[in-house]
């Protein structure tokens, strides 16, 4: 399961109990139109509910080398894949792995604070004559009306306009708060004897095997089990290691 795929996973498991209204996507996508227009950026806001993206060209499409004319409308798909073609390669990979340590980051912020930040990223992308732009992304995710759950997905690719430090941060937007989110800040989702159960199961061994190893109970590796499996919102002990893997837990 590559990043990609687990973000899918993680997306699709999400359980929209409320549909929003036509007039929320609306909403969104004129607040899109506004970005572009003010700020000259190329916004994407992609709907998690429908599986479509909405492609707004402010200014910087005209220095990128993307096409406007492909998408009218929407693009049939949260994933915008002819903007990532732009996207240097190694930046591309990094910036899908970001996010996805950005999901998990406000998943577990209470749900007063949730969406009240945004990840920004150091990319390059490709300009029309072959040069790379220094970029600055910037996602915003958006509830659903559970205030819980995330409906959109705010993309804006601009130039970089602020002297970003990190390759990626998080800005909490009310208190001006950076957090950095670092490849094994993975590790900090599970306890350390969450990541030595996880280990052992990775290697195969089974609950009883784990117990004589770690020298606790058969009911204790079952409890480190449910809580690994719920704070990595994966469905069993299989996907909780691919997952592992991919944020470098394991």
């Amino acid at each position: 399961m590559n990043i990609r795929e687990t973000l899918n996973s993680e997306f699709s498991r999400q359980h929209l109990n409320t549909v929003m209204t036509d007039d929320a996507l609306e909403r969104y996508v004129r607040i899109a139109e506004g970005y572009a227009e003010i700020e000259n950026v190329l916004a994407v806001l992609s709907d998690l509910h429908t599986n479509k993206s909405y492609v707004i060209h402010g200014s910087f499409s005209d220095i990128v080398d993307v096409d406007k004319e492909r998408y009218s409308e929407y693009i049939p798909s949260i994933w915008e894949d002819d903007i990532f073609k732009a996207i240097n390669s190694d930046d591309l990979e990094m910036k899908m792995l970001q996010e996805l340590l950005f999901f998990h980051y406000i998943s577990r912020c209470s749900k007063s604070r949730r969406f009240n930040h945004c990840l920004m990223q150091r990319l390059r992308m490709r300009s029309r004559n072959g040069e790379w732009i220094e970029t600055l992304h910037r996602l915003y995710y958006i509830p659903a009306q559970d205030g819980k759950t995330i409906r959109f997905a705010l993309c804006l690719y601009g130039a970089m306009t602020i002297n970003l430090k990190a390759d990626a941060v998080v800005i909490d937007i009310l208190t001006g708060e950076t957090i950095k989110l670092n490849k094994p800040s993975g590790i900090k989702i599970l306890s350390p004897q969450e990541i030595s159960v996880l280990k052992l199961i990775d290697e195969g061994n089974r609950s009883k095997g784990i117990a004589d190893i770690l020298g606790i109970s058969l009911h204790t590796v079952s409890r480190h089990r449910q809580n690994i499996i719920a704070k990595l919102k994966v469905r069993n002990s299989a996907e909780a290691c691919k997952i592992a893997r991919t944020l470098s837990i394991l």
